[in-house]
Order: C-alpha cells, then sequence, then structure tokens
C-alpha cells in the first residue's frame, strides 16, 4: 500500500495499515514480478512478446505483440532494446513465462512483467485479437509519462534558483544524504503543508525511486501547481554526490 493509499485507510477507520515505501523496484529486486492489467499492456508505452509458437499466434495475438518463441528467447538478446524498456510477456504456459522473466532479468531487465491470461483475459476484456502473423522484430523508442521529467533535465534544475525541488522522502531518509537545494516535505506531511509551497515557482518532486514522486505530482497537479516529477531510481550522499539511474 503507497503512503497516501494508507492515510486514506486510516480516515476510513483502519488500524493495521503498513506502508511498502519501496515499491515496485524493490519488489523485483527480490525476484518478483508484477501482473499488467489488459487496459496497460493496450495503451502502455511497453515491448510486449508472445511466448507462443507462430502457428498459435497467427490464429490471434494482442495487438503490437512481438512473437519471440519461448524455446528462442535464451538466444534472441541481442534484439531486445535498452535495459530500461518495460518489457512484459504473455503465453498459455505460466512457466514459459516465469522462465523468460528470469531470463530477460538475468540480461538486466529490471522492468520485466506478465500479462496473465493471454488472448481469453484480452478478449475477456472487450478487445479483439489481431489474426495473422506478428512481428519478430522489437522496435521501442522511450516515450516521457505525463508529468515526467527527464533525467537529464532533471539535473539541469538542480543547478537553477528558478526551479523548486521538493524532496518528498522521510525526514530520516533527507537525513542520509539529498540533492543540494532540494527541500524535504514528506509525502504523508504533504497535504498538510500546501501553504508552505511557492506557488510562483515551478516545481520538481523526487523520491527514492518515483513511486511516492509521481503521488506527489499528481496532488500538486490537482491543487493547481506547476510540477513535474522525476521517475528514477536514485541515491544521495551526505556531501551532497548523487547517482541517478531508470529504473
Amino acid at each position: 500500500m503507497s503512503p497516501r493509499s494508507a492515510g486514506l485507510a486510516r480516515k476510513m477507520g483502519y488500524t493495521n495499515v503498513k506502508v511498502y515505501v519501496d515499491g515496485e523496484p524493490m519488489w523485483r529486486h527480490e525476484g518478483y514480478y508484477t501482473v499488467n492489467t489488459a487496459d496497460f499492456v493496450k495503451t502502455g508505452n511497453v515491448v510486449i512478446i508472445d511466448l507462443r509458437f507462430p502457428d498459435m499466434v497467427s490464429k490471434g495475438h494482442i495487438p503490437r505483440a512481438v512473437n519471440i518463441p519461448a524455446e528462442k528467447l535464451k538466444d534472441a538478446e541481442e534484439g531486445f532494446p535498452s535495459q530500461n524498456a518495460p518489457i512484459i510477456f504473455y503465453s498459455d504456459n505460466l512457466k514459459d513465462i516465469e522462465n523468460a522473466v528470469k531470463t530477460v532479468r538475468g540480461w538486466g531487465y529490471k522492468r520485466a512483467t506478465v500479462f496473465l491470461g493471454g488472448g481469453a483475459a484480452w478478449t475477456a476484456k472487450g478487445y479483439k485479437l489481431q489474426i495473422g502473423p506478428a512481428a519478430t522484430e522489437i522496435r521501442y523508442t522511450r516515450k516521457l509519462e505525463p508529468g515526467e521529467i527527464s533525467i537529464p533535465d532533471f539535473e539541469k534544475a538542480l543547478k537553477t534558483d528558478i526551479i523548486h525541488i521538493i524532496d518528498v522522502r522521510s525526514p530520516e531518509e533527507y537525513a542520509g544524504g539529498h540533492f543540494h537545494g532540494a527541500i524535504n516535505v514528506s509525502l504523508d506531511d504533504l497535504p498538510l503543508k500546501l501553504s508552505e509551497i511557492p506557488s510562483g515557482k515551478f516545481i520538481i518532486v523526487h523520491c527514492k525511486t518515483g513511486v511516492r514522486g509521481e503521488m506527489a505530482y499528481s496532488l500538486l497537479k490537482d491543487r493547481g501547481f506547476a510540477v513535474k516529477y522525476l521517475r528514477a531510481a536514485c541515491v544521495c550522499t551526505p556531501d551532497g554526490k548523487y547517482e541517478i539511474w531508470e529504473e
């Protein structure tokens, strides 16, 4: 549960509420995979890979899917895009899906996820399958999500006083190291401190992985602030040094 959702749950009367602040990046780091909805598969800027045999794929596959049979995946690494690309596997065989995730994560693809249920789940949602052979080569171009700022532009923002950087991590995380000039307003405290945020400056919010940053972005945007968020992993040391990378 996210910090924001946890706060809402407490207001509803729930007392045993837990927050997993490390979010999806740490979940993936521990070796687990996440499951996507049909809506996300349909609209997301993702790479969709159908692991079935070509004859099955031709009978009906998810639009935009690339066909790489499970048995040939281990030899397909050279045809994959940047390791930051979000990869979604699907098939009629769960074991093939799980093995595929393990294979590409071994290549460095941390954002490998799955779509369960295959064509049946897709059509159950009301979407149509595409008939005929699927593409066999991956073509992917990274696109920023609405409100997202690129890493290079974020680093430029750190060097100017025109932009207000807000670190929405906890005070303890902030004390352990933060970007020079960034102020700390934790996500939990943000709704109560909106009056302290200058409305005359452009704002960029960030956290440790982008999860809390995106929630803070949504809150501030709804309140009329000019804001973007950093969707990336970052580590800051007490002496001001930092590292940022896409998850």
